[in-house]
């Protein structure tokens, strides 16, 4: 096999889940994209029995979901499901960013600045991949920042699913530069000690977001 797993002290079928996911996560597999049970069972190197209950658990999760007479495919929101998304998101990363901001040190903000300055090293690379890694990363620093376990764990619950729609949000024409001077301009306000000004730039920049996920979307294009 041309694309075998890594041999890891874990059950097959949670290694090909955790590989799966990535795979759809980093938009190697796009919404909508046919999942081949044949095709993933070349690419992992293991049997159909571990593929089969992966792609079960990630349809729990949101992840995948079986079309009649097609499949499992990478999961297709609705224009709907995704407003949703993105609405929760904006009012719960912009309670963490607050939060944040009225506990963040000298470290935690040089954490932050080191997720921006590795976008803007992909984003030159144009590696686009790496951009939505780093974007990922910045926040996801956010949320653990804010101290709130419970918070914390809600963003978790939705960062999966958003992730499909950001990585279309993320390969509209200068978006990408855009979203990393926007993460540069809360980092500004957190050092600034502004926890309001922080939250309202979140929600801000997540509805931005939003907007080019939202165009392809109506275009069918996500």
């Amino acid at each position: 096999m041309s694309d075998g797993l890594a041999v890891e002290n874990l059950p097959a079928r949670d290694l090909v889940r955790r590989r799966l996911r990535d795979d759809i996560l980093s938009g190697r597999f796009q919404p909508g994209q046919r999942l081949r049970e044949r095709e993933l069972v070349e690419r992992m190197g293991v049997s159909r029995t571990p593929i089969r209950e992966a792609l079960r658990t990630l349809e729990l999760e949101g992840l995948v979901t079986t079309v009649p007479y097609k499949g499992p495919v990478v999961t297709l929101p609705t224009v709907d499901d995704a407003r949703a998304l993105y609405e929760v998101r904006a009012a719960l990363e912009g309670q963490a960013v607050a939060l944040l901001t009225h506990r963040a040190d000298g470290e935690v903000i040089r954490w932050l600045r080191a997720h921006i300055a590795v976008a803007e090293r992909a984003l030159v690379r144009h590696d686009a991949e790496g951009v939505l890694a780093a974007n990922n990363a910045f926040h996801d620093a956010l949320a653990a920042g804010s101290g709130n376990p419970l918070l914390q764990s809600m963003i978790a619950n939705l960062h999966d699913r958003i992730v499909l729609l950001r990585v279309e949000s993320l390969s509209h024409p200068g978006r990408r530069a855009r979203s990393i001077a926007e993460h540069r301009a809360i980092v500004r306000l957190i050092a600034r000690r502004d926890p309001e000004a922080a939250r309202r730039l979140v929600e801000q920049h997540i509805m931005r977001a939003w907007q080019p996920a939202h165009a392809e979307l109506v275009r069918g294009k996500l």
